[in-house]
């Protein structure tokens, strides 16, 4: 199998190895539901779930947009020395911010733990600040594999940290260590894939300090961190507040649909950890805008397809793999796997407003759609619940979405089609309203099966001349 993969162009064969990373993590991610849903009640698992969100959170802060400054600066480098330097000093931020994040996040423990809604434990919040501290000494070096084509060491970190963690968590839940258990087991897995990938990076290209080129890097970076602080209130900070006005064993239900609706951008992900490594040399490239567009394009339609299958899916899942408790979380698949997509879908359309020196503009853009999204948060959780969540969200990236496309045309122009995109937009609306969410049976599939095509064959009516032209060069113009 190895051999005929080798065969193949270099972009499909990354594709497929980041899918494969990807595919082995999620299956293993995916295995610890029904697992952590049977040992942790309701109740435990929102609690969980609090503390991801506020890694979610934190993370953002400490990576600091280090993989997209990385990629910006290294690939945009005018020779190979220049890139290695770019790649040494950045690598340097990192371990400089990650040993700050590890001080300073101990010692905030406590504080946080009584400022988290469902009375956490100081032990549970040191332990996941704890693992935080090690997100830019991790999410450098693998970004700078992805940079340099080897996918099968990113595949070796990525899946082998999750491999590690779940075989790490479920004998921890088994002996009744419930969340210290899972926590413990994220811990320890991030220390070895950290211990690995530095070494990794250090053997590659070094590590440097010079603060000169710090100033550039945290102009570009710095901002990125309020579009992520952004990207947190809009995609997760609506379950803090549900937890705290409805409790954490309801907001639960809303949890578990949250994850199911997310792997609309784990379907996405293979073809994203491709494109965004190379989209700054694509538009070095002769006739490079057109080209970007056209991929663009295509990244579009499969996260819009995605969120179809994951829509079509997810109610079977959550039927399998959780007890009863958790069945109500399956009326809101449809609309958090399409939210899922429209995120998504502005990162691919914004790339003109990343394409300068630095990133003020989308940082700004994010916060107005995160402070609209918070109003309505306030304004709607408390009577609505979850409902006033999704609508809450849907307005914000949905301004969101029209604002970034419009700074990033006046940035960068780049030929998109923009008429076959609303179409796409609309018939994906009505799509996940037709998709059908009773128990799996023959006629169900076939529903669902007709609405897949139905959108497939529209996405290919829209614009034909333009899949056909992406198609030869995604798979075989850049196999560098």
């Amino acid at each position: 199998m190895i051999a005929k993969l080798s065969n193949l162009p270099l972009p499909i064969q990354h594709t497929l190895i980041y899918a494969s990373a990807l595919a082995l993590s999620k299956g293993f991610a995916l295995v610890m539901v029904p697992v952590a849903t049977h040992f942790l009640t309701p109740e435990d698992y929102g609690r969980l779930d609090v503390l991801q969100t506020l890694a979610d959170l934190l993370s953002i802060v400490i990576g600091m947009g280090l993989a997209e400054t990385l990629f910006r600066f290294a690939g945009s480098a005018a020779d190979e020395s220049e890139r290695n330097k770019a790649a040494a000093n950045i690598f340097g931020l990192a371990l400089i911010i990650g040993l700050l994040a590890l001080i300073f996040g101990q010692l905030a423990a406590p504080v946080i733990a009584k400022w988290l809604p469902g009375e956490m434990q100081v032990s549970e919040v040191r332990l996941i600040l704890a693992s935080l501290s090690l997100v830019g000494t991790i999410l450098v070096p693998l970004g700078w594999l992805r940079m340099q084509g080897k996918a099968w060491g990113y595949f070796i970190g990525t899946a082998g940290r999750v491999c590690l963690q779940v075989f790490i968590a479920v004998p921890l839940l088994y002996m009744g260590y419930g969340v210290v258990g899972v926590l413990t087991a994220t811990l320890g897995s991030a220390i070895v894939l950290s211990g690995w990938v530095v070494r990794q990076q250090y053997l590659s290209t070094g590590i440097s300090f010079e603060f000169a080129r710090f100033k550039a890097y945290t102009f570009y970076g710095g901002p990125l961190i309020f579009v992520g602080i952004s990207g947190f209130i809009l995609g997760s900070f609506d379950r803090w507040i549900l937890a705290s006005v409805v409790g954490t064993a309801e907001m639960a239900q809303y949890a578990v649909a949250t994850k199911l609706g997310l792997m609309t951008a784990v379907l996405v992900q293979p073809f994203d950890l491709w494109w965004h490594a190379k989209r700054f040399n694509c538009l070095k490239e002769n006739n490079g805008k057109q080209r970007c567009a056209d991929i663009a394009f295509l990244g579009v339609c499969i996260a819009m397809l995605s969120a179809l299958v994951i829509t079509s899916l997810g109610p079977t899942l959550i039927r399998i793999l959780t007890p009863a408790a958790y069945h109500g979380a399956i009326q809101y698949i449809p609309w958090l796997a399409g939210l899922a997509a429209l995120h998504n879908i502005t990162a691919t359309l914004g790339f003109g407003s990343l394409s300068k020196e630095t990133t003020v503009k989308p940082a700004l853009i994010d916060g107005l759609a995160a402070t609209i999204a918070l109003i309505g948060y306030w304004l709607l959780i408390p009577t609505f619940y979850a409902w006033g969540a999704i609508v809450a969200t849907t307005l914000a990236l949905s301004l969101r979405l029209v604002a970034i496309f419009i700074i990033s045309q006046k940035t960068l122009v780049l030929p998109y089609n923009t008429k076959s995109l609303i179409y796409l937009g609309a018939a994906l609306v009505l799509a996940l309203y037709l998709m059908p969410s009773q128990p799996m049976s023959m006629a169900v599939l076939a529903e669902a099966t007709a609405v897949i095509l139905s959108f497939c064959s529209l996405a290919m009516l829209l614009s034909p001349i333009r899949i056909r032209s992406v198609l030869p060069f995604s798979f075989f113009a850049l196999r560098k």
